[in-house]
């Protein structure tokens, strides 16, 4: 059971009447809408549950309604919701990029030599590990964008996310593949 304050003035003890002046100033906040039941409970020492008992008396049903709440929660819930769809879909066009490089002309160069010189050579594509660490990442950024969609919606989703999680796995298998092929990085060592 909550008790009311006990001291100071203006509080109520339990048990004690709210005079008709107190009570006319806590209706008059509750009316303005100057706070919750705790914060007007609080400003004229009694306790929430005499606050709600007095606008309920006063006739003031919606006085601490949560409607505002509630909506301000699906608001919430919703800017969130696109947020996470635009992360999903960045992580799916990053997908797509790191795939794209793995058929670009890939730079490649190296520091080092008696003199620590600069050299560097443009292959018509990555070396396998470079190929691989594209493979992975992109595999790893599907994922990403695979989960923020299968926790978005139930229907149908869990389904395609299944395939695409198999794709993933493919790219993965794929990328040990080339990893095993014999290496055609270029070696700038003296």
């Amino acid at each position: 059971m909550h008790q009311e304050r006990v001291g100071g003035e203006g509080v109520v003890a339990q048990g004690q009447r709210i005079s008709d002046e107190q009570r006319a100033a806590i209706l008059e906040d509750i009316r303005a809408k100057n706070g919750s039941t705790r914060a007007i409970g609080a400003r004229h020492g009694v306790s929430d549950a005499s606050v709600r008992k007095i606008a309920k008396d006063a006739g003031e049903t919606d006085a601490f309604s949560r409607e505002g709440t509630e909506k301000a929660t699906r608001a919430r819930q919703a800017d969130l919701a696109a947020m996470r769809a635009e992360v999903s879909e960045k992580y799916l066009r990053k997908a797509s990029e790191l795939l794209d490089q793995m058929d670009q002309p890939h730079l490649v160069y190296s520091f080092g030599g008696k003199e620590n010189t600069y050299n560097e050579a443009v292959l018509e594509r990555a070396p396998t590990g470079d190929l691989r660490n594209l493979m992975t990442a992109s595999a790893v950024a599907l994922d990403k964008h695979l989960k923020i969609l299968a926790t978005e919606t139930d229907s149908g989703a869990a389904t395609a996310a299944s395939m695409l999680s198999g794709i993933a796995d493919a790219l993965e298998k794929a990328a040990e593949v080339l990893d095993s092929e014999p290496s055609d990085e270029v070696s700038n060592d003296p």
